[in-house]
């Protein structure tokens, strides 16, 4: 049995793997045009970078619905047709034949390089079993969880879920995971428990189901591993007693992404895209977040909820990652399930069933990329959005009312409320920024992951696009703490514009307010906390003057005061919560049917 790579973690943790290349050049480059494909289950987006006047800049996207998924199981079509999408806007040959324009002519046809990004093949399935109790399980998930993989976790699903060993359960269990990669955590448990696990992985390997293992144990049970599974499985090992946790925890990620980008590799055929560089989603999401927070000052959390979810956070020196890349609105939306749909239903704004919910998940699962045309589609999928992102922030290791003052999002589905889209963000991060003032930006264009994939390559090129084209300001929201009964006053203000115009407001307890101020103005904002209300977590009843360097800057919705405390609560009675909702919604101008 081989050891664990832990030395290799530091590199291969970058996320970013070559395809094979005639020149075989890695590492930063002068480049002009970039082409960076961005492709998953449910469209294929080929985004153009270029030098104007000097600077790299967003040029266009072209789109095209995946071929990536039955009955074409090949992104390639899919990949064409939207590079092809892109040579019609900009008038530029990019595909010459089956292959790419590389390097750029005169003429300004072609590219001088080509990332691949996103989940062009279906995520890696893997499972990780733990005999016995340790704090490593929870590094351990939380580490694949942070590459392109769905996860099935024993301590999670399995009944027992305190280390003891169900045969039965068991392999039920891995007959519906079907992974192809377990990872054995033994820390504990009896010897007959390990052997349980270890005969339930055997006959899944003998049926071609899993292919390869990672024993996390002391060396005796490694070698029972290997005695039972070397012959059939591809084995590595590593002893948590001589090795720190947060090095296996790294080494298993490392593994993972390193696995999924072969896997991105071998299934691509063909010469279109053979000189490109694949980056995998979680991981340009994380150059972005880092920039931001490096670049900013300023607390980060970044969400992409396209195909799977990323979330990415960037706070007080500090990262936190997860990826469910099973969970969507789209192919993944029938994982939504999984929510307890009672969950769901305190956030519909309508009077409806736990079973409506269940129905809605289960039709949209036959149909996971048609558009929402009906309101009441909308509401129910950002109803799902919220819940989902609760969980996220939890399984990324966030505080509940994260300190975050700047939430980048996108990009937006097509037809999707962008008012409706803010709420959902605030009701489902719950953000509570320490001065009180957070910001909700959207990636329209979703070069997120595009800036991203760029930047490990070139990071002085993904730096200049991310900061004159990337994020289009949302909203500027000011959080009100404090609680009192409905109705109450929380706080009263004046919103004082540059060219002289004044807004005196006054805000309820319970509720939001909307005003208007348009993107590329900036005004002082005066705030007026009633006692036992706080801006953010300054002090109860402290007036705030933001003028100034600290005056709020304008966006497509305005400034939002959001007077609902924290943490937000809904009533039990339905009558009651489905008047609040109502209410919430009308406050910032969002149909409730």
């Amino acid at each position: 049995m081989t050891g664990i790579n832990v030395e290799r973690s530091s590199d291969a943790s970058s996320g970013v793997e070559t395809f094979p290349t005639q020149a075989g050049v890695n590492g930063p480059q002068t480049r002009d045009a970039v082409l960076v494909v961005d492709v998953d289950g449910a469209a294929a987006r080929a985004l153009l970078f270029d030098m104007v006047e000097g600077s790299p800049r967003f040029v266009a996207v072209g789109v095209s619905r995946s071929t990536a998924v039955p009955p074409l199981d090949d992104p390639a079509p899919g990949i064409v047709r939207a590079i092809r999408d892109l040579e019609e806007q900009t008038g530029r040959a990019l595909i010459d034949g089956e292959q790419l324009i590389t390097p750029q002519r005169p003429n300004g046809d072609g590219i001088d390089a080509c990332f691949v990004t996103g989940m062009p093949v279906p995520p890696l399935r893997t499972a990780l079993i733990t005999v016995g109790q340790s704090d490593l399980r929870r590094e351990l998930a939380s580490a694949a969880r942070r590459t392109t993989t769905i996860l099935a976790d024993s301590t999670e699903d399995l009944p027992e879920g305190d280390g003891t060993v169900s045969s039965t359960a068991l392999r039920e269990w891995l007959a519906l995971a079907r992974p192809e990669t377990v990872v054995l955590l033994c820390a504990g448990g009896t010897p007959d428990d390990w052997t349980v696990v270890l005969d339930a992985v055997a006959d899944l390997a003998r049926d071609g189901v899993v292919r390869s293992g990672i024993v996390v144990s002391d060396d005796a049970h490694q070698q029972q591993a290997a005695a039972a599974l070397g012959s059939i499985l591809d084995l590595s090992g590593t002893d948590p007693s001589t090795v720190d946790a947060r090095e296996i925890a790294s080494a298993l990620e490392s593994e993972l992404r390193a696995a999924y980008a072969r896997r991105v590799s071998e299934a691509s055929s063909g010469r279109l895209l053979a000189a490109a560089r694949f980056v995998d989603r979680p991981h340009a999401v994380q150059s972005v977040t880092a920039f931001l927070n490096r670049r900013m000052g300023r607390n980060v959390l970044a969400i992409s909820m396209s195909e799977g979810t990323v979330l990415q956070a960037a706070l007080e020196g500090r990262g936190a990652a997860v990826h469910r890349a099973e969970r969507d609105l789209g192919s993944g939306v029938r994982s939504l399930l999984a929510i307890p749909p009672e969950e769901v239903l305190r956030w519909l704004p309508a009077r409806t069933s736990t079973e409506d919910v269940t129905q809605w998940i289960l039709n949209r699962a036959l149909r996971p990329f048609t558009v929402m045309e009906s309101q009441a589609d909308r509401l129910m999928a950002a109803a799902l959005q919220r819940e989902l992102l609760v969980r996220l922030v939890r399984e990324a290791g966030l505080p509940e009312q994260p300190d975050v003052d700047l939430i980048a999002a996108g990009p937006a589905s097509p037809g999707e409320s962008l008012m409706l889209t803010v709420l959902t963000l605030l009701d489902g991060i719950q953000p509570t920024p320490a001065a009180g003032v957070v910001s909700v930006a959207a990636d329209l264009e979703g070069m997120m992951v595009s800036a991203g994939a760029i930047a490990g390559s070139d990071p002085a090129y993904a730096r200049d696009v991310l900061e004159q084209d990337f994020l289009t300001p949302l909203a500027t929201c000011i959080v009100i703490t404090g609680s009192a009964p409905e109705g109450a006053l929380a706080v009263r203000g004046e919103l004082r514009r540059e060219g002289g115009e004044s807004t005196r407001f006054s805000v309820p307890a319970g509720s939001l307010h909307r005003l208007p101020l348009p993107e590329g103005e900036t005004a002082t904002l005066i705030l007026e906390p009633e006692p036992g209300f706080a801006v953010g977590k300054r002090e109860p009843g402290e007036v705030v003057r933001l003028e100034g360097e600290q005056q709020v800057f304008g966006a497509e919705l305005g400034v939002i005061i959001d007077a609902r405390g924290r943490p937000i609560s809904l009533p039990d009675d339905r009558e009651a919560r489905v008047a609040r909702l109502q209410s919430w919604l009308a406050d910032l101008g969002v149909p409730a049917e």
